[in-house]
């Protein structure tokens, strides 16, 4: 048997998201209750829908089962006889022993009282040997739906069986898609504040879909460390701190640039002093990043009330007392003098003027951008006469 399962899902998106968050969900729960997370990875869609191995050798393998229609688990319900015949196939290709490993079946649906189900629950109504009976029972009868599971059922040997469900836990009610979330945020408070867990969960979930898309990506498919998954957790928990904020786009670049026709204000400013083509460029990136990151943050919830216009202030008053001693320093007579001041004032703004808007947020793109923001709104300027842009057009804007 190959190492990508033959049983592949087929179930809805709903279904792969289910599983995929789950996936996360159980990962996250482990991280806590491990003593070194390398040592454990976790695979979709490769051994079971998600398994966790040591070092290649499964532990913990489950079948997740999402219905979007309340309903119980019935006996003969297709989601037990399936998941036993995708077990009873891995047995036999020697990609799981019975006895090291912990088998789990995880469904939307309620487990009804005295059901099969029940009877391999976790809790103390468990009896394999009632549930043994009850399906050794069921998989003589004839039923196409079942069919290969009952069979497969039937190849093990009565010792086997009992081996088999000794391993099994039906796991029914299972959290929907919210509710999984829901219970992730407790996990996440260990980690960052009550107003910083949702994007922190957001960060780490968008993490968390890239990697199974890369390790489902792959032939064969791969698996996910959770030392992986610890060390994200660990790098990222710092940016959620009240100190801080989650600096989101160091690298982030703007769609399209196009210098000569960019007719924006702050743009129009560096022009009145004939900035370079280079450092135009980097205005915009700036002014692209520091946009969108305060944008982000307000969109996350992430900042205090009033906090950026406590921010802008602070930028207008570092411009403004850096204007004021410059125009008590330099002579502004001749446009090449006033071009000459402008290019100053901009390059203390950009360079001495730059404002932590938390003090353990280091990133200086915030503060250059919003720089240009500022300049872009008229407040503040680099050329003595930038008012009389006042009536610049703003259209283009990136």
């Amino acid at each position: 048997m190959s190492n990508t399962s033959q049983f592949d899902a087929s179930a809805s998106m709903l279904g792969y998201i289910y599983q995929i968050r789950f996936a996360l969900y159980l990962s996250l729960k482990k991280l806590s209750d491990l003593a070194d997370p390398e040592q454990l990875n976790v695979s979709i869609e490769k051994l079971d829908d998600i398994a966790f191995d040591s070092d290649g050798s499964p532990e913990e393998l489950l079948q997740t089962k999402f219905h979007g229609d309340e309903g119980n688990i019935t006996d003969r319900s297709s989601d037990i006889w399936k998941t036993i015949r995708v077990w009873v196939e891995s047995i036999e290709s020697g990609e799981i022993s019975l006895g090291n490993v912990i088998l789990s079946l995880v469904t939307t649906q309620a487990v009804a009282e005295d059901s099969l189900a029940s009877l391999l629950g976790v809790g103390p109504k468990r009896n394999i040997d009632e549930a043994l009976e009850i399906m050794s029972g069921i998989c003589e009868e004839s039923n196409q739906t079942n069919e290969k599971g009952y069979k497969a059922f039937k190849s093990l040997s009565v010792a086997e069986r009992k081996s088999l469900l000794s391993a099994i836990y039906v796991v029914g009610r299972s959290e929907d898609l919210l509710k999984i979330r829901e219970n992730m945020k407790p996990i996440a408070r260990q980690s960052v504040p009550v107003q910083a867990i949702d994007a922190f969960l957001n960060r780490i979930e968008g993490n968390w879909f890239k990697w199974v898309v890369e390790a489902l990506s792959k032939t064969p498919s791969t698996v996910i460390n959770l030392g992986v998954l610890q060390e994200l957790v660990e790098n990222i928990r710092p940016e959620y701190a009240l100190t801080n904020l989650p600096a989101e786009y160091v690298d982030a670049l703007p769609d399209a640039m196009d210098v000569d026709n960019d007719m924006r204000v702050f743009v129009k400013q560096m022009r009145l002093f004939n900035a370079p083509k280079k450092l135009i460029e980097l205005a915009i990136t700036n002014y692209y990043r520091a946009f969108e990151q305060r944008n982000k943050w307000a969109g996350d919830g992430l900042l205090n009330p009033g906090e950026i216009s406590g921010f802008d202030r602070k930028l207008f008053e570092k411009w403004y007392e850096q204007q004021a001693f410059m125009e008590i320093q330099e002579a502004l007579d001749t446009e090449e003098a006033k071009r000459a001041y402008s290019a100053k004032l901009y390059q203390y703004c950009q360079q001495q003027g730059i404002v932590p808007i938390r003090p353990d947020f280091v990133e200086e793109y915030l503060s250059k951008g919003s720089y240009h923001m500022l300049s872009d709104d008229l407040k503040i300027g680099w050329h003595p006469e930038f008012e009389q842009l006042g009536n610049a057009s703003n259209e283009g804007v990136a």
